[in-house]
């Protein structure tokens, strides 16, 4: 039965973290992770509160609108996964679609211990390259 609770508290927290990213609330977000948190992404670790805001200062510096359009999510204990797409413009203007997915593991505070980032960079890369590889 904890465990129940514990899974419902941990979607709940990710519908605000969803919404707070909308909203590029970076005070929020970064007080959803844990001291010793690491975002894993593209081959790299960012690590602690320092590499959180790192990755959202970057996320915001390049990224105007973003809007998430939730696929798929399961918890198991302290586990979440998220399928998703991403609606985007960057500061150039141009629009991103990309298909992601993410996974969260929270520490017994609730907090995330580790975010894990997934995307086809092909796919994104397509997305980023499409306006200099159309025929003129």
């Amino acid at each position: 039965m904890g465990n129940e609770k514990r899974e419902k508290q941990i979607i709940q927290i990710a519908i605000r973290f969803d919404n707070d990213l909308e909203s590029r609330n970076l005070e929020r977000l970064t007080s959803y992770f844990a001291d010793d948190c690491q975002i894993e992404l593209l081959g790299s670790t960012l690590k602690g509160k320092a590499g959180v805001e790192k990755w959202f200062n970057w996320l915001f510096d390049n990224i105007l609108n973003l809007r998430l359009v939730i696929i798929n999510v399961i918890v198991k204990e302290n586990i979440l996964f998220e399928e998703f797409a991403i609606n985007a413009e960057t500061v150039d203007g141009l629009k991103i679609h990309s298909r992601q997915a993410e996974v969260m593991e929270f520490d017994p505070c609730n907090k995330i211990k580790t975010l894990k980032l997934y995307f086809d960079r092909i796919d994104l890369a397509c997305a980023l390259l499409q306006p200099s590889i159309e025929p003129r």
